[in-house]
């Protein structure tokens, strides 16, 4: 595992990123927006940014609330396994 991978693990587990999560959580009624399930949540963003100046990835509570979507363990899972997630430069 990578030290931006293990960085970025623990941003996962900030105040800040709880706070995001419950947000979006709340915006999408508890509920994935795929199938509707109502357990194992998961927010999933539909982009990445990363800083154009550093070249870091952006902390994952700056982002803007479209860019971030209430799924199921299980549609998350086969989305990434059927999509690559854009990577944009902001």
């Amino acid at each position: 595992m990578t030290d931006e991978k293990i960085k970025y693990d623990d941003l996962l587990t900030s105040d800040k990123w709880t706070a995001k999560r419950a947000e979006i959580l709340n915006r999408d009624a508890n509920a994935c927006a795929s199938c509707g399930e109502k357990l194992a949540l998961q927010v999933h963003h539909k982009q990445y940014h990363t800083d154009r100046k550093t070249g870091k990835f952006v902390p994952p509570w700056q982002y803007h609330s479209k860019y971030l979507i209430t799924l199921c363990g299980s549609c998350h899972e086969a989305g990434h396994s059927q999509y690559q997630i854009p990577v944009k430069y902001i």
